[in-house]
């Protein structure tokens, strides 16, 4: 048993590593989107959204043709997995803190450049913290979609590795129930606390008014 829970704190750190890159990635494009309007910005953001129109299995066998013939030192490594989940998942990143974004006041990053601060400094200092909960909302949101993601999972990730959902199919396949069981409690209890604090984050904004 403490083999198994180790094992199951393994695929959580995991996880939690590949959401932190996909969050960072989609930061940049978000805060982008929300504060410059024009053609560039808006042509980044719709870019994010085409991937998501697509079926997770086009995305994993387009990156495994890719990392076959042209990355193969890539094929089946959590970097390639990392890249299947940012292409499928970004959009819900970019959705949620773009609004958050798009809410805090610009007067607050005009008056902190009218002191003297640098840009730098003013998005970490003033822009970030402001969007700080649509980015913990994001997160949780990409977290949550990820944990559960089955088809990419299965064609991009390393052969040593698996997921609670690849574990649950593995099992379910041969009719294992009994043994698919913990990794589907595992699942729910996983999505219960990254969905109560969204339901609350939602109702947060519809009590604000935004």
């Amino acid at each position: 048993m403490e083999g198994v829970g180790v094992k199951e704190r393994s695929r959580v750190e995991q996880f939690e590593r590949i959401r932190r890159d996909h969050r960072d990635e989609g930061l940049s494009v978000r805060v982008l989107a929300a504060r410059h309007r024009g053609t560039l910005p808006t042509l980044l953001e719709r870019v994010t959204w085409m991937s998501h129109a697509l079926p997770g299995v086009v995305v994993g066998l387009s990156l495994v043709f890719l990392s076959v013939n042209v990355v193969y030192p890539l094929y089946q490594s959590t970097s390639m997995l990392a890249v299947g989940y940012a292409v499928l998942f970004l959009p819900l990143a970019v959705g949620a803190i773009r609004v958050a974004a798009s809410h805090s006041p610009l007067i607050l990053e005009e008056t902190a450049r009218a002191l003297g601060k640098r840009p730098s400094a003013v998005f970490a200092t003033v822009t970030l913290p402001l969007a700080g909960p649509g980015v913990a909302a994001a997160a949780l949101l990409v977290f949550l979609t990820c944990m559960k993601e089955l088809p990419v999972t299965l064609l991009l990730r390393p052969t040593e590795l698996d997921t609670l959902a690849t574990s649950l199919w593995s099992q379910t396949t041969v009719a294992a129930y009994a043994s698919a069981a913990p990794f589907a409690a595992a699942l729910v209890l996983l999505a219960a606390v990254p969905t109560y604090v969204l339901s609350r984050h939602i109702g947060a904004l519809d009590n604000a008014g935004l």
